[in-house]
């Protein structure tokens, strides 16, 4: 019985796929302060700037990161990701474990964002997803 439990967890340890730690992205309809910083929002009208605030699952060593928005449909090509927006920041010392900008969209649609170290486009850092009615 012990044996059979050994094995067990064994093989849980080797043929459980690999876990990234992920970060969060908050949505908002205005600038993210400390206040509203926790008021997440997920639908927005088209034309009104979506704020953002990415924060990281820990300090992150490279200076720049990848976030990139891509629109969900059935109309695109690569398995219904439809490219929309890839922007690359340049970190500052202080922003190590955060970012914030904002964008603004035309098209009603489902969008979801990813960010990325940009040492690393293949596996994301934080994905987010939201809506433009």
């Amino acid at each position: 019985m012990r044996k059979l439990f050994l094995l067990a967890i064994i093989s849980l340890i080797f043929l459980c796929g690999c876990v990234y730690e992920r970060g969060i992205i908050l949505f908002n309809t205005q600038p993210i302060t400390r206040e509203n910083a926790l008021s997440d929002e997920k639908i927005f009208s088209e034309g009104q700037k979506v704020y953002y605030l990415f924060i990281a699952p820990k300090k992150m060593k490279n200076k720049y990161i990848r976030v990139q928005i891509f629109k969900m449909t059935d109309l695109a090509p690569l398995g219904g990701a439809e490219i929309v927006r890839t922007k690359d920041f340049r970190l500052m010392k202080d922003e190590r474990y955060y970012h914030s900008d904002y964008f603004t969209l035309y098209t009603k649609g489902k969008y979801v964002m990813q960010v990325f170290s940009i040492d690393d486009l293949q596996h994301p850092l934080s994905i987010g997803d939201f809506y433009i009615k």
